[in-house]
């Protein structure tokens, strides 16, 4: 033992006194650069450095008015359970005498010319009072004006005034096929420039309740996503545009968990398209019917033999469609010649096809095929029609807890994957946009709501009668999260 500390404590003893270069010259490099490897792709610098110059950040502000009917008894609550707020944590978190309150918020845009047009997302620009863009390669800023905007698919066009800028390559969405390789390029979280790796793990997603209005038909990738990555690029191995970031689906933290969405290229570029053509604003066509999917029985009962086919199960009154003898029971087959497969893509063709263009509808009736020509209107005037006569129930924007903010009751699958215990009651938050005060105050989705102004809730019907009838500037909400509960302040505003 004494001598093993001896050796121990000799200080500098080696065993050679070789130097580093007589070692390097036994090391083996290859400074070559990534080759594939049986097939396999080693690098997708190239396909960046083709994309990443075109991908743009976008600083967007808008002055809100506050609610000037200040709560003083909920302020007085808040300040007793909380003793160690600030003086004016109501006068920054919108609970003042009224007045104004900036929001700001950071997205992502591509650019598609080189004089200028920027291609994002509604939800990044849309409202804004001010929008600025700041280039990748030279940092430099330009204000930002909005060509026009498109709520129900969540795109926006803007425009700077610049020059010889690099535009990205667009590629044909059409062609994607799930594992497809793809690129998520943006500035999530304000880390600018930032590239991740993934593939098209889905296309044609709907019905998830993103976008106003339910025009969606989103390709789903893993690509990580997270906030700030809105309006930014999703590009092949090649670097061509394929999709605009739009959204993802998380957990409560609020991050990137494999599952996220973007508008396909060529959809995006349709309504720029219209947009541009029609004064910043999309015109869709209106038919007038209620629309259902074509399963098994029915196709038994209507004596098909595939499933192939959209049924109508109503028709408004004065429409386009009753103008034209369509009928309930009709089955639509046809589409101005595409076959129709099913609701969503059929109600996307109708809504991209102009008003007053005439088309054509292949339909089954009692077994017998005919044609029928119609003249489709203007959608939004046919909506508000129908929405007076209540003839036919126009599809609705799921209707916001607060706003940008989406809740859900707690079901046994929500619960098991929550990993929360029975006593826990209370609304799951399914979905939080970014840049709304409820995300900027800490609501991330898969949170439990279990007080709503300081009310106990345990379904969503009671959350939204309880902030129907909110009448102050704060709405305090108590959320359960990882074990623990917490208060969250969300600042109200009214348009």
């Amino acid at each position: 033992m004494i001598a093993l500390l001896a050796f121990a404590a000799a200080p500098g003893l080696r065993a050679d006194e070789a130097k580093f270069e007589d070692l390097k010259k036994k090391l083996q490099f290859d400074n070559s650069d990534a080759q594939p490897a049986n097939g396999a792709v080693a690098s997708y610098a190239e396909a960046l450095e083709n994309a990443m110059p075109s991908v743009v950040t976008i600083f967007a502000s808008k002055s809100v008015k506050v609610k000037n009917n200040r709560n003083k008894q909920q302020e007085e609550l808040f300040r007793r359970m909380f003793p160690d707020l600030p003086d004016d944590f109501f006068e920054r978190h919108g609970g003042g005498e009224g007045g104004n309150r900036k929001e700001q918020g950071l997205g992502s845009g591509v650019i598609i010319s080189a004089d200028g047009y920027i291609l994002t997302n509604n939800h990044v620009v849309g409202g804004a009072d001010e929008i600025q863009v700041t280039l990748p390669d030279t940092k430099k800023e330009y204000e930002a004006e909005v060509v026009g905007n498109d709520p129900r698919t969540d795109v926006a066009l803007i425009k700077i005034k610049a020059k010889n800028l690099k535009p990205i390559k667009i590629g044909d969405s059409s062609k994607l096929r799930i594992g497809d390789v793809a690129l998520a390029v943006g500035n999530p979280l304000g880390l600018e420039q930032t590239a991740t790796l993934g593939i098209v793990s889905a296309v044609g997603r709907n019905d998830l309740n993103i976008t106003n209005g339910g025009f969606e038909n989103f390709i789903q990738t893993d690509a990580a996503i997270n906030r700030g990555n809105s309006g930014g690029a999703l590009v092949d191995a090649g670097g061509r545009l394929i999709g605009i970031n739009t959204a993802i689906q998380s957990n409560f933290t609020g991050g990137n968990i494999g599952i996220g969405f973007a508008i396909p290229s060529n959809m995006a570029l349709n309504i720029v398209e219209r947009l541009m053509d029609g004064d910043g604003v999309v015109k869709r066509g209106f038919l007038g019917v209620i629309l259902r999917e074509l399963d098994e029985n029915y196709a038994k009962a209507l004596g098909r033999d595939g499933e192939s086919g959209v049924l109508i199960t109503e028709v408004g009154g004065d429409t386009p469609a009753a103008e034209a003898g369509i009928k309930p029971g009709d089955l639509i087959v046809k589409y101005n010649g595409k076959d129709a497969d099913d609701v969503q893509s059929l109600r996307l063709d109708i809504s991209n096809t102009p008003p007053g263009e005439k088309v054509t509808f292949d339909v089954v009736r009692k077994g017998k095929p005919r044609k029928i020509e119609v003249t489709l209107g203007d959608l939004d005037t046919g909506m508000q029609a129908f929405a007076g006569t209540g003839s036919v129930s126009p599809r609705v924007k799921p209707q916001e807890f607060v706003e940008g903010v989406r809740i859900e009751n707690i079901d046994e699958e929500n619960r098991e994957a929550l990993q929360l215990d029975e006593d826990v009651q209370g609304v799951m938050v399914e979905s939080v946009k970014d840049n709304v005060p409820a995300a900027e105050a800490g609501l991330r989705p898969g949170m439990v709501i279990t007080q709503v102004d300081q009310q106990e809730v345990k379904s969503a019907d009671e959350a939204f009668k309880i902030v129907e009838d909110f009448e102050a500037d704060v709405l305090l909400l108590q959320v359960y999260v990882g074990g623990r509960r917490d208060i969250l302040a969300i600042p109200l505003s009214e348009d």
